[in-house]
């Protein structure tokens, strides 16, 4: 420890000793009849709390960089508009082609010629019901396009 903290514990156990002792002649004089044993455990363990709060008020703030991107959230109108295609597709008895051609037209934002084969092949097929595995497989290719990209640059 350096000095200036050695001193700083030393005046701190010095008033918590003063303090058991005072509090402990008070309260035997007021005829509470204190246990030593207590009543310093319990001075011990007020101070300690105490002293806690007063260093962790004297601390300066973490001040670390956040080095990620910020988060860009979409649309609410578009983000609704998407969980309104996702439920359809799923509820339908028979669904269309709108999420079949919301994946193709996401694919084609991150590669306008969809060199991708699975997602050309996607963009070829009939109209028909996609498993959500499906549909997480296709959005995981899609994003692998946006990732691959982001490399090459």
């Amino acid at each position: 420890m350096t000095g200036s903290l050695r001193r700083a514990w030393t005046a701190r156990a010095g008033l918590l000793v003063a303090m058991i002792v005072v509090g402990q002649v008070v309260l035997t004089l007021l005829d509470f009849g204190p246990r030593l044993l207590g009543w310093a455990l319990l001075m011990t363990t007020v101070a300690a709390l105490v002293w806690l709060l007063l260093d962790a008020n004297e601390t300066r703030p973490a001040d670390w960089i956040d080095s990620r991107p910020p988060l860009v959230r979409p649309d609410a109108g578009e983000e609704s508009s998407y969980s309104r295609i996702l439920e359809s597709h799923l509820d339908a008895r028979e669904p269309g082609p709108a999420l079949r051609d919301r994946l193709v037209a996401l694919a084609r934002t991150r590669d306008p010629a969809l060199s991708d084969p699975e997602l050309s092949d996607l963009a070829r097929q009939p109209a028909r019901r996609l498993s959500p595995d499906e549909i997480d497989h296709y959005l995981r290719r899609i994003e692998a396009i946006r990732e691959g990209r982001r490399r090459d640059s």
